[in-house]
């Protein structure tokens, strides 16, 4: 966390090229969206709050602070556990997390820790880098691909005339504990991976078509890839039934 704490606090400048996630939203959630909207623009006048946009990107500035929350309270949390002097609070909500990163890592090493204390600052800990992670996308776990799958032709119950985007690049072993200390399997460079595109929807393409199947799910993995995408253009092409 300590070492992408500038990268995220550079991410609250608007000059700054931010990590693009297509948002994934139900058919509810963009109706809601749409009235909210529609719902502003009738309220909206010349002097309305809302029409200049803001000089920085508001939800990562909450995001700072409600992270710089949580670190100093973890920080807290295991001084006085520990009965060691705890450090002064920030003096913003923007201030710099890595003082109370690394008093906290300091704090876990002490040789009266214990193995409930560890487990408690083991689940806070992997949410934040979770947390981190997504806003910087860093985690391709998960990461939706902008393909309509050729064989359920992304018919979902939010898209019931098909082309939703159902495919998710997943790894395979991500539920996994890591062995070698990191709080996320996911960023540990010396577990392995299995890196696979999973059609994540009712979907039963022919036995040809499939490389294996993931929680009942078809799945492709990485050395298919080559293969399924030329298999998906080909398909396009000839507009294939499903």
């Amino acid at each position: 966390m300590a070492a992408y704490w500038p990268d995220l606090h550079s991410q609250r400048l608007l000059g700054t090229p931010a990590p693009f996630r297509r948002p994934r939203l139900t058919a509810d959630e963009r109706d809601a969206r749409d009235h909210e909207a529609w719902l502003e623009r009738l309220d909206r006048t010349a002097d309305a709050i809302g029409v200049s946009p803001a000089p920085v990107r508001v939800p990562v500035l909450d995001l700072i602070t409600d992270l710089l929350v949580d670190i100093v309270h973890l920080a807290d949390e295991l001084g006085l556990v520990l009965m060691c002097p705890v450090l002064p609070p920030p003096s913003t909500g923007l201030a710099d997390a890595r003082p109370w990163l690394v008093y906290a890592l300091a704090r876990l090493a002490e040789p009266a820790v214990t193995h409930e204390l560890a487990l408690w600052a083991y689940v806070r800990t992997r949410a934040m880098v979770a947390t981190i992670a997504r806003a910087l996308a860093l985690v391709y776990d998960g990461q939706a691909l902008d393909v309509v799958c050729p064989w359920c032709r992304g018919v979902t119950p939010e898209t019931p005339a098909g082309g939703g985007t159902t495919w998710r690049v997943r790894d395979l072993l991500s539920r996994h504990d890591c062995v070698h200390g990191e709080p996320d399997r996911r960023f540990c460079h010396q577990c392995p991976q299995q890196i696979a595109i999973v059609c994540e929807n009712a979907c039963e393409p022919p036995s040809k078509d499939v490389g294996t199947w993931w929680r009942g799910c078809p799945c492709w993995p990485l050395y298919e890839w080559d293969w399924l995408a030329k298999r998906v253009r080909d398909r396009s092409e000839r507009r294939e039934p499903a």
